[in-house]
């Protein structure tokens, strides 16, 4: 992430460093507040204005997915190359990504009733992860 950063012509700072690190190390994605509290334990001046701005650069980039959880708040996952969704554990949040989806019928039926040109998607799914399962 670091090195896409820089080619794409942003300055390699500490504070990003430490946001991707945060980031990269998360199983579950994180939300901007966990990414800033991870990330001041690698920079201390790291302040939450970077944090988003990080996120939304990395984001233009197609570095990461904004995950959209279920009680209407927000976190972020390190993402492939590609079109890509997530499922996502109802308990523990661990996000997955997984390819492929077969929505095309869905899109031309949501073009044709609305007129709307559909230009983009995104599908997350919810579910409980094999752990969680098991400590039940």
């Amino acid at each position: 992430m670091l090195r896409a950063l820089s080619e794409a012509g942003f300055s390699d700072t500490r504070a990003r460093r430490a946001v991707v690190q945060a980031l990269s190390e998360s199983r579950t994605g994180a939300t901007p507040a966990d990414l800033l509290t991870r990330g001041r334990s690698l920079h201390a001046g790291l302040g939450q204005v970077t944090v988003y701005r990080t996120l939304e650069i990395l984001e233009h980039l197609g570095l990461v997915r904004k995950l959209h959880q279920e009680d209407g708040c927000s976190s972020y996952a390190t993402s492939s190359a590609g079109h890509a969704h997530h499922v996502i554990c109802r308990t523990c949040r661990a996000a997955v990504e997984f390819e492929g989806c077969r929505i095309e019928e869905v899109l031309h039926e949501a073009s044709a009733r609305t007129g709307y040109k559909v230009e983009s998607h995104f599908l997350e799914l919810f579910g409980v992860c094999p752990a969680c399962r098991r400590k039940k």
